[in-house]
C-alpha cells in the first residue's frame, strides 16, 4: 500500500494547521466581544456560510456510514444516504428563521432552550450536549488519526494529538471565525477528494470496467437503484434521525446564530445542493 513519507505528513499537517492558525491571527479583532468569539457577530455571508454549513454536514463518520451503507445495501445505498442528508440541511432553514426570532441575539442552543422552555431544559439539554460533543471529538480525532496512520509511517496517537492541538490552536486564537474559515478550506479538499482522489484511486485498480464487472457479485436487491431494503433501513430511519440532529446540535444552531439573517434561505439552499 502506498504511503507518504513521515517528513510529508508533518508538512501537510503543519501547512494546514499553521496556515489556518495564522489566518486566524489576521482576521482577530483587537477588541473581541462575546458575539465575536461565538458567532463571529451574526454577520458571516452567504458564500462562507455554505462552505460552513456543508463542510460540517460532511462529517468524518459520513465517510464512514456512506461507505459501509454501499458495501450493505448496494447501488442505492449512498444514494439513500446522502440524498435524505441533504434534504436535511434544506428543512433546517425554516427553524433556524424561528430560533433568529426566539433568540435574536442568542449565540447557543442552550440560550435558545432556555428563552422558550426555562432553565430546567437548558440544563438537560447541556448534559446531553456535552455527551454529544464528546462523541463527536472521538470520531473526528479517530477519523484524524486513522489517516495519519494509513497514508503514513506516523502512528495513530500521534495523527490525534497532531489534529487536537492544531483544532485547539486556531479556535482559542480565533473563536468561531477560525471555524469558519477552515470548513472553507475542508470544503475545498472534500472536492479534491471527489473531483481527483476517487477517479485516480478507481483508475489506478483497472477503471470503471472493474467496477463495472463486480456488479455481478452483488444480489439483485443490492442492483437495484430503488431498493426497498436501502429506503426502509436505510434511508427512512436516516431521515428521522438527522432531523432530530438538525434542530438539536450546537453546531449546527451556532451557524443559524452566526449567518447574517438575510442570508439564510439563500445559504441553506445553496449548502443542500
Amino acid at each position: 500500500m502506498f504511503q507518504f513519507s513521515s517528513l510529508t505528513i508533518i508538512l501537510l499537517l503543519l501547512a494546514f494547521y499553521g496556515g489556518t492558525y495564522l489566518l486566524s491571527l489576521l482576521i482577530k479583532k483587537d477588541k473581541e466581544t462575546t458575539s465575536g468569539f461565538m458567532v463571529a457577530g451574526h454577520g458571516v455571508g452567504f458564500g462562507m456560510g455554505a462552505a460552513s454549513m456543508t463542510a460540517t454536514w460532511i462529517w468524518a463518520a459520513s465517510f464512514y456510514a456512506a461507505a459501509t451503507s454501499g458495501y450493505k445495501y448496494g447501488v442505492s445505498g449512498p444514494i439513500h444516504y446522502g440524498f435524505w442528508g441533504a434534504l436535511m440541511i434544506l428543512f433546517i432553514y425554516p427553524f433556524g428563521m424561528r430560533f433568529r426570532e426566539l433568540a435574536p441575539n442568542g449565540h447557543t442552543l442552550g440560550e435558545l432552550i432556555h428563552a422558550r422552555h426555562g432553565s430546567s431544559s437548558q440544563l438537560i439539554l447541556a448534559i446531553s450536549n456535552i455527551m454529544g460533543s464528546l462523541i463527536s471529538l472521538m470520531v473526528n480525532f479517530t477519523a484524524a488519526g486513522a489517516l495519519v496512520s494509513v497514508l503514513s509511517p506516523l502512528s495513530f496517537q500521534t495523527g490525534v494529538m497532531i489534529a487536537g492541538i492544531g483544532v485547539l490552536s486556531y479556535t482559542l486564537t480565533s473563536g468561531f471565525r477560525a471555524s469558519v474559515f477552515t470548513d472553507f478550506a475542508q470544503l475545498v479538499a472534500l472536492m479534491a477528494i471527489g473531483v481527483v482522489i476517487i477517479p485516480a484511486v478507481l483508475f489506478s485498480m483497472g477503471g470503471p470496467s472493474v467496477m463495472v464487472d463486480g456488479l455481478s457479485n452483488l444480489t439483485l436487491e443490492q442492483q437495484d437503484f430503488f431498493s426497498s431494503d436501502a429506503f426502509f433501513q436505510q434511508g427512512a430511519p436516516y431521515f428521522v434521525a438527522v432531523l432530530a440532529y438538525a434542530i438539536g446540535n450546537q453546531t449546527i444552531t451556532q451557524r443559524l446564530f452566526a449567518i447574517d439573517k438575510t442570508k439564510i434561505k439563500a445559504t441553506f439552499i445553496t449548502a443542500t445542493v
